[in-house]
């Protein structure tokens, strides 16, 4: 009971709730103005049409010669006021004696020009057995004969009240339904919201309680609700993925840095144990030494992609001519490829221009360039190329060599991870890594394909600027 209570008043604090009780109220007090302006329409036209129906009939036995007017009021008061909703009829002759009708008295304030009058009027028994003798409120017009005499007509309002009350009643239902259906409406549109609200807090308190798994169920109905769901999914989706990133790279870190450490202890170790002559100290701290600089290097690697990946590097923009910097990065290698004997192709397009960083732009190109010459054969022939593909500028760097496995070619790119043909070879397995978060701060693209025919080529894809 005490949980229905709780669920009841959360539903009562829903933004639905509130919104459907300010509805109601808006529009009861809407329809409320609508419906009095209504009545007074209404009864403005009733009123119109009584002083015009009374004006007309007392101008009709104006014109009746006074022996025949005097028969025909008595024979209408006679017939006419017997019914709800008649009419009442006044003849007196010039001395204010009663010639016939059933107005007992003329009232005081109507005057004889025909103008419509409002008052209490003194009906006889005999034309209403319902009321006797008692005053009415009875709009009423009178007019002045030729005799000197008056005569007066009055209309009976009894059935237009009666409609006005049916109506007061008809209305204060209608004002009740529709506050009544503006509630219901609200209170099952807050349970509905609410169910939906309630499911995302469940999946947001397992998530917070750690598993990642979890997501945002979802409809058909293509509302804000599953808006919200696909943009908090896809958040979840990136967290995960992150985290798993972040848990790799970990396990990675602990396990590539493992190995240098280990040789740091060991040569120190060994070092320490007896006594060596200076030629041999001089040997242990070069090569201590060069493990340092690799655990710096490594180092500088993962904070350069870290920085890289929070866009934190980019401040300084320039345009740069592609051509220019490709030719400038490779003609070193191309050197080395001369003394090796090693067939290195290079085709430049002219004219390409990108915006960014000059100095990241070279050092990705260097560590592509670096890997192809690191872990292909000597005799492997490369090729560099830069051309326009569309709104985009595309260098590409390929080799004719084993390559690698065609699903490894995303894995690869990734932080520490390292080809088979890598491993015997010195290295962090960051460079690739180090490549993709360069093009990714320039708005681009790292893709490894195979090479056809055998080999790996690389695309850097940059927007043109």
């Amino acid at each position: 009971m005490s949980a229905r209570l709780a669920r009841l008043r959360q539903l009562g604090r829903t933004s639905a709730i509130r919104l459907a009780l300010r509805y109601a109220l808006l529009q009861v007090v809407v329809l409320a103005i609508a419906l009095a302006a209504l009545f007074w329409v209404v009864n403005r036209y009733v009123d119109l049409q009584i002083a015009e129906s009374l004006s007309s009939e007392l101008a009709t036995l104006k014109s009746l010669p006074a022996p025949a007017l005097a028969t025909r009021v008595a024979a209408l008061a006679d017939t006419r006021s017997r019914t709800r909703g008649a009419r009442h009829y006044r003849l007196e002759d010039a001395h204010g004696k009663m010639l016939a009708g059933s107005v007992n008295h003329w009232p005081d304030g109507l005057t004889p020009d025909g103008a419509l009058w409002q008052g209490e009027l003194t009906v006889s028994e005999q034309s209403d057995p319902h009321d006797d003798n008692e005053s009415t409120p009875l709009p009423a017009v009178g007019t002045l004969l030729a005799d000197g005499g008056r005569l007066l007509i009055a209309q009976d309002t009894g059935a237009a009240e009666d409609l006005h009350e049916v109506a007061l009643i008809a209305a204060a239902i209608v004002l009740a339904l529709t506050a009544s259906f503006a509630v219901l409406l609200g209170l099952s549109l807050g349970w509905q919201w609410l169910k939906r609200i309630d499911a995302i807090n469940q999946t947001a308190g397992r998530i917070a309680a750690g598993d990642l798994t979890q997501r945002v169920k979802t409809t058909d109905r293509g509302d804000e609700f599953d808006l919200l769901a696909g943009h908090l999914n896809t958040m979840l989706e990136r967290i995960e993925h992150a985290l798993a990133g972040m848990r790799e790279v970990s396990d990675n870190v602990a396990h590539d840095l493992r190995k240098p450490l280990s040789r740091l202890k060991t040569r120190a170790e060994v070092v320490l144990n007896k006594p060596r002559d200076a030629a041999a100290y001089q040997e242990a701290l070069t090569q201590t030494v060069s493990d340092a600089d690799e655990l710096m290097r490594t180092f500088d690697a993962l904070l350069s992609i870290a920085r890289l990946e929070a866009g934190s590097e980019l401040s300084g923009r320039e345009t740069i001519d592609l051509a220019e910097l490709v030719r400038d990065i490779a003609g070193l290698y191309a050197d080395e490829a001369e003394d090796m004997a090693r067939p290195f192709q290079l085709e430049l397009d002219a004219g390409i221009l990108v915006s960014g960083s000059r100095a990241l732009l070279a050092q990705a190109l260097a560590n592509l360039l670096d890997n192809a010459f690191k872990y292909s054969a000597p005799e492997v022939a490369l090729e560099v190329l830069l051309e326009r593909v569309g709104s985009q500028a595309r260098i590409t760097v390929r080799d004719h060599g084993s390559g690698i496995p065609p699903g490894e070619h995303a894995r690869m790119i990734e932080r520490f991870v390292r080809g088979d043909t890598a491993r015997s070879q010195s290295g962090s397995g960051l460079g690739l890594a180090l490549v993709k978060a360069v093009i990714h701060a320039h708005a681009g693209e790292l893709e490894l394909i195979e090479t056809p025919g055998g080999g790996l080529t690389a695309w850097l894809t940059l927007p043109l600027g």
